[in-house]
């Protein structure tokens, strides 16, 4: 079946309205495809929903959001420079938005650090009870971990809500409301970078989400101290890295 009918296949559900979108949606290009994919296997998170992310950040062409945000993955100057002071973002090549060269605009290195990101948002999840779900990951994405994880406890504050709101929350949204909101908009947006279809046996769209374990010699190291550390296997088995992360402090 050729590209184009199968993306018009996507989402055939009534009221979603994403027929028209679905059919315009012609992949990222090979490029980005790429680098979805070495990011995907660098840093052992789903592909699918890191596809679905990159998707519904809408930045993979140079957009710039209302709040500053670009790149592939659309990241904010904070969220950027926080990132590039860590070990593996230095490790990675990423340095800090201090002149008019503005290094979110690399791609691959915008798309790499997008699941570097995602990766880091994980071992957050496990130290904070949250459970580890594609929705969760883009949420935590989209109005950081502190925000969602205080908006999962019903304690979302002033500020949260103002950052909703500049990310989508309609007027007289819950704070819950919009944690389903976006959820629901991410997994349409996943399922159409995907190429994928729903079910002809139900109304209910069924996606079929790829479950990607972690490699044998990929071991989680459970944190004892604010900071949360893991160890990732070199190619010399003999000699492994060991990678420590800080939380921000602004």
């Amino acid at each position: 079946m050729g590209k184009h009918r199968l993306l018009n296949l996507v989402l055939g559900v009534s009221g979603l309205g994403l027929a028209t979108y679905a059919s315009a949606f012609s992949g990222f290009g090979a490029e980005v495809d790429g680098y979805i994919q070495e990011a995907s296997v660098r840093y052992q998170v789903s592909e699918s929903m890191l596809r679905g992310l990159v998707k519904i950040e809408d930045g993979w062409y140079g957009k710039i959001s209302p709040t500053g945000a670009t790149g592939v993955g659309q990241f904010t100057r904070k969220t950027w420079n926080w990132l590039a002071t860590t070990d593996e973002g230095r490790a990675l090549g990423m340095q800090p938005i201090t002149t008019r060269f503005d290094p979110r605009k690399n791609k691959r290195l915008n798309t790499l650090a997008t699941a570097l990101l995602a990766r880091w948002h994980i071992g957050q999840f496990y130290e904070r009870g949250i459970k580890l779900t594609d929705e969760h990951l883009y949420l935590a994405h989209n109005i950081g971990i502190e925000g969602l994880h205080r908006a999962l406890q019903g304690k979302a504050t002033a500020e949260d809500i103002r950052n909703m709101k500049r990310n989508g929350m309609k007027p007289g949204m819950s704070v819950r409301g919009f944690l389903v909101y976006q959820s629901q908009r991410f997994n349409q947006n996943k399922q159409i970078a995907n190429f994928q279809r729903a079910s002809s046996r139900t109304n209910t769209p069924i996606y079929r989400i790829e479950n990607k374990p972690l490699p044998a010699n990929l071991h989680w190291v459970s944190p004892t101290e604010t900071a949360m550390r893991w160890v990732e296997p070199s190619s010399n088995q003999a000699n492994q890295q060991v990678i420590r992360w800080q939380n921000p402090t602004n």
